[in-house]
């Protein structure tokens, strides 16, 4: 697990380093969205959209070197399947693309759409580009659930939503949490996707290794996430809705600015506590797991 450890923090460095490759988009014959660095593999009459779809959402820090094709490995439509002592689980095997230090794979969400991802076993969720979302339908607002993420630029707040699949190399889960990002062009692939698999990265052949686990039957991840992480959710929400309780108590009477913006805030992480503990109640989160 030592080289999975040391590409979480590669994963996010990539994200620094200076690029020169866009990113298209185009839609196949069947209507399915693809995302891809080779404008010679967007249809020709839908690349000079795609061409200036590019340069129009072009982030200041560019974006990435080159994109990844996960290996063609049988799709399966099961989430888990209940193996016999004599059966071993199966391994999929998925080439991997470098992008800087980092490694990129295809993977396809909602079973329509194919997009670029890092690897980031760090990521507590799958994270997903904000041109993705709008690509999958995915529609977000102020009545969405947001939550904080630990960065390498700091602590970043994202709507979350649910993936109804994703599916890495033939890899497939369903029912994936997952937090929609405004400003990155590339995916990351975290643990609400590789919490289901026991996982080896081997950066020297270039490969993804997953094995299935069983850890979704065996109750000891639900929506997902582990104990620890449902712990952790809860956790941040409490402390952050805590520390905006003790600076409305602070504020004075006469700071009636202060004290709308601070009481609008507790409000609305209310109302964060409430999705949550809703999200906890489909999963059949334990009480246990969310003090």
């Amino acid at each position: 697990m030592r080289a999975s450890r040391w590409f979480a923090v590669l994963a996010w460095l990539v994200l620094c380093i200076p690029a020169r490759a866009e990113v298209y988009r185009f839609v196949d014959g069947e209507g399915r969205v693809h995302f891809t660095s080779d404008l010679h593999a967007v249809p020709a009459e839908q690349r000079a959209a795609a061409s200036a779809s590019a340069e129009r959402e072009r982030p200041a820090g560019g974006t990435l070197d080159s994109l990844g094709a996960a290996s063609q490995a049988p799709v399966s439509r099961a989430t888990s399947r209940r193996r016999s002592a004599a059966a071993p689980p199966r391994v999929y095997t998925v080439q991997v693309e470098r992008a800087g230090t980092g490694m990129l794979v295809m993977v396809r969400l909602n079973d329509r759409v194919d997009a670029p991802f890092l690897i980031d076993t760090g990521a507590r969720d799958v994270l997903v580009p904000q041109a993705v979302a709008d690509a999958l339908g995915i529609e977000t607002g102020p009545d969405t659930r947001k939550a904080r993420y630990h960065t390498a630029n700091g602590v970043v707040e994202h709507p979350v939503v649910q993936l109804d699949a994703v599916e890495l190399g033939g890899a497939r889960v369903e029912g994936v949490p997952a937090s929609v990002s405004p400003n990155m062009r590339i995916g990351l692939l975290g643990l609400s996707f590789f919490n289901h698999f026991r996982y080896e990265i081997d950066a020297a052949e270039g490969v993804v290794r997953l094995r299935e686990n069983d850890l979704a039957e065996t109750g000891l991840i639900r929506g997902g996430r582990s104990e620890a992480q449902w712990r952790a959710e809860f956790a941040s929400l409490e402390a952050r809705r805590e520390q905006v309780a003790a600076e409305l108590g602070s504020q004075g009477a006469s700071h009636g600015r202060e004290r709308a913006r601070l009481n609008s805030l507790l409000a609305d992480l209310e109302r964060d506590g409430a999705l949550l503990e809703s999200e906890a109640d489909e999963a059949r989160v334990p009480t246990t797991w969310r003090e």
